[in-house]
C-alpha cells in the first residue's frame, strides 16, 4: 500500500504522502496549496525566453524541456516523463519515465486483474537522439502467472564525476531506499534500509548525497555518507518548519532548501560550515530551487494564480548580506510540474 504520486501536475496543500493501491508509488509532495486552473497546450517548438547562462532541463505537463540560449524545446512527447537530471557538461540527459503493465495481484486471498505502476530511468543526448534505459523498474516479467516484480525508480542524482547514478528504490514495500549505481561495472550499493526519502542530490566533492527524510514526523534533510552504508546525519539548526529539497552549491558551502512554515513556501539558503541560514523569496509560494553552474543565480519554481512556472533569480550579494535581485520568469504558464525539482548545468 505503498505509493507517492509520481508526479502529477500541480503540488499538494501541505506536507504529506499520498498511499494508493496500485499505479503510482509514494512521492513525498510538498508545496504551496495550488487551485486547479486552465493551462495552455503544452509548447510543442521552441519558445523565447529570457536569456540565463547555461543549460536548464525541466518537466511539463509529463514532458521534459531543455533551455539554453535563450528558448526552451521538448526532448520527451509521451506525457510520462519527469524529475529531469542533467550531467555536469549538459550533454547527457536523465530523467524518470513512469511505466504500466497489466498483471495480477493477490486481494484478500483472492487472484485479482490489475494494472501495475512502475518507473524506469531513461537517458538520452539532451541535444536529443536515442534513449537508453538506464534502470528498468521491470524487475521480473512474470507472463505465465501475471505476478510481476515491479519497483518505483526515482530522483535521479548523477555524481559530479559522472560514473556514479544515485536514486531511490522503492518496491512496494513502505520504504524508499537510497541506492549507489557504479555505471560501468553496474554494481549497485544500496546506502539505506526501510528509509523513506526524496530529492537526491550529490555534493561537489562527490562524499555526499543530500536527501529529504520522512522517516519522522518533522521533515528534515539528511546527508548521506556515499561511501558508507547507513552512515547519515541530519542537518541541524534549520529554521522551524518542513524542510525539503536541498541542493548544494558549487563550492558544496551552501545548500538551497525549501522551507514549508504556516502554509508557506519560500527558499532558503543555508551555510553549512556555520550554519548561517538566508531567506531568499518572501511570496510564500517558491521551492525547488538550484544553483546556477557558476553559483550566481537560483532557478526555481513559483505558483502564481493557480500556474507554475520557471522563475530564475540573481543572488547579487543575498549570501553576504544583501537582498538578491528580482526574479525573472521564465516560462509561460504552460503549468510546469511542480514535483520536478529543474536541473541546471553548463
Amino acid at each position: 500500500m505503498r505509493v507517492r504520486d509520481l508526479i502529477f501536475g500541480l503540488v499538494a496543500a501541505g506536507l504529506l504522502a499520498t498511499y494508493l493501491v496500485l499505479g503510482s508509488q509514494l512521492y513525498a509532495a510538498v508545496g504551496p496549496s495550488v487551485a486547479p486552473t486552465p493551462t495552455p497546450s503544452a509548447p510543442r517548438s521552441a519558445q523565447p525566453a529570457p536569456r540565463v547562462p547555461g543549460t536548464i532541463a525541466f518537466a511539463i505537463q509529463g514532458d521534459v524541456y531543455v533551455m539554453r540560449e535563450g528558448a526552451y524545446s521538448h526532448l520527451t512527447s509521451e506525457g510520462r516523463n519527469q524529475q529531469p537530471l542533467l550531467s555536469a557538461d549538459g550533454r547527457t540527459l536523465y530523467f524518470v519515465r513512469r511505466e504500466q503493465i497489466d498483471g495480477q495481484r493477490s486481494l484478500q486471498g483472492q487472484r485479482v486483474n490489475a494494472r501495475l505502476g512502475y518507473s524506469s530511468i531513461v537517458t538520452k543526448a539532451s541535444a536529443g537522439g536515442t534513449e537508453t534505459k538506464v534502470l528498468d523498474g521491470l524487475r521480473r516479467e512474470d507472463r505465465a502467472g501475471g505476478f510481476h516484480e515491479v519497483s518505483w525508480l526515482l530522483s535521479p542524482a548523477l555524481s559530479p564525476d559522472g560514473r556514479r547514478l544515485a536514486f531511490l528504490e522503492d518496491d512496494g514495500d513502505g520504504a524508499a531506499d537510497l541506492v549507489i549505481l557504479d555505471l560501468a561495472t553496474r554494481q549497485r550499493r544500496p546506502l539505506s534500509q526501510g528509509a523513506d526519502l526524496a530529492d537526491l542530490s550529490w555534493s561537489p566533492d562527490g562524499r555526499t548525497v543530500a536527501a529529504t527524510s520522512y522517516n519522522t514526523g518533522v521533515a528534515g534533510i539528511l546527508l548521506w555518507d556515499a561511501e558508507r552504508s547507513g552512515a547519515a546525519r541530519r542537518v541541524e539548526a534549520l529554521p522551524d518548519g518542513d524542510a525539503y529539497r536541498a541542493s548544494y552549491s558549487p563550492d558544496g558551502k551552501w545548500i538551497v532548501y525549501a522551507l514549508r512554515r504556516d502554509g508557506r513556501n519560500d527558499l532558503h539558503a543555508f551555510e553549512l560550515a556555520t550554519r548561517r541560514d538566508v531567506a531568499l523569496t518572501s511570496d510564500g509560494r517558491s521551492w525547488g530551487g538550484v544553483f546556477s553552474p557558476d553559483g550566481k543565480w537560483i532557478a526555481f519554481l513559483r505558483e502564481q494564480g493557480g500556474t507554475i512556472d520557471l522563475w530564475a533569480m540573481e543572488l547579487a550579494d543575498a549570501l553576504g548580506g544583501g537582498s538578491p535581485r528580482p526574479a525573472t520568469r521564465l516560462t509561460k504558464g504552460e503549468g510546469v510540474d511542480g514535483q520536478s525539482r529543474p536541473s541546471w548545468s553548463n
